[in-house]
């Protein structure tokens, strides 16, 4: 039978730049510190969580395909073991046209071991992400026993766009890998985490980094909100674990009181925002 009450984890965490191996056993290391006591159903890496965020060159040598990378195949053993879904954030080895190219993805896990996908950033940061990756150009709503679960990767976010799309298609839980930085409007953290679960009466899960890559350092402050924009959980600035239990079934109630913001939608009058 399908839950309708489950619990949600991110994983706060610092990842050493082009160290996949160590990332990786921190990574195990703190799944196994979130399923402890048996009730997490959803846990939730930063982007680029298995090789850390400012890579450069380093990128090209960390890609791996997916889902028969090594990286996938230990973390599905990992989701089987402890009966959890996982989502985090890697770099993708990929075609496109007939090339390889890299992409910025984050991967879903199911509790069964089984890779049920894996979204690739669409909106880059420019610099060396617009650098070293392509943009993605999908936005997937995947159908779990937990429910049903749209991703997208931090400066998504900033785009009501995304998180719409993926309300529009049943996302319930929405789940953000992030590596959003303290400089220079740390604000916008907030107010983005807010807007997006309030906008689609949605629960949103951002997994954010923390500490310092090269030049970018990361503030932390994870969080998970409501479905009106509230928090539930939020992390302070260092490597922290965040839990909170949410009520999927609180959802359609709500977006059929007050809160009709996806069923009272006017479509025809927004051509401007495609132009």
């Amino acid at each position: 039978m399908d839950k309708r009450k489950i619990t949600i984890a991110c994983c706060q965490m610092q990842s050493a730049l082009g160290a996949k191996e160590q990332n990786i056993s921190k990574m195990i290391s703190m799944l196994e510190e979130a399923v402890t006591g048996g009730d997490t159903d959803l846990v939730i890496f930063p982007e680029l969580a298995v090789t850390g965020y400012e890579c450069g060159e380093l990128y090209q040598s960390l890609a791996e395909p997916f889902p028969d990378g090594d990286t996938a195949q230990i973390l599905s053993e990992q989701a089987k073991k402890h009966g959890v879904h996982l989502i985090y954030g890697f770099v993708e080895q990929g075609m496109k046209d007939g090339r390889p190219v890299l992409y910025n993805s984050a991967a879903l896990i199911d509790d069964q071991g089984r890779p049920l996908g894996c979204y690739r950033k669409s909106h880059l940061v420019d610099g060396e992400e617009t650098r070293f990756f392509e943009k993605g150009t999908e936005y997937n709503v995947y159908e779990t026993s937990i429910g049903r679960i749209g991703l997208m990767i931090c400066w998504d976010m900033a785009y009501p766009e995304v998180a719409r799309i993926l309300a529009l298609k049943g996302a319930e839980i929405i789940a953000a890998p992030a590596a959003w930085e303290t400089e220079p409007n740390e604000g916008d953290w907030e107010i983005v985490n807010t807007a997006r679960s309030f906008d689609n009466v949605v629960y949103l899960a951002s997994c954010n980094h923390v500490g310092t890559d090269r030049e970018l350092s990361f503030f932390g402050r994870s969080r998970i909100s409501g479905p009106l924009g509230r928090p539930i959980a939020a992390a302070a600035d260092q490597e922290q674990i965040i839990r909170a239990a949410v009520d999927l079934d609180q959802l359609q109630p709500l977006r059929e009181g007050y809160y009709v913001l996806l069923k009272d939608r006017n479509p025809s009058t927004y051509e401007e925002i495609v132009k």
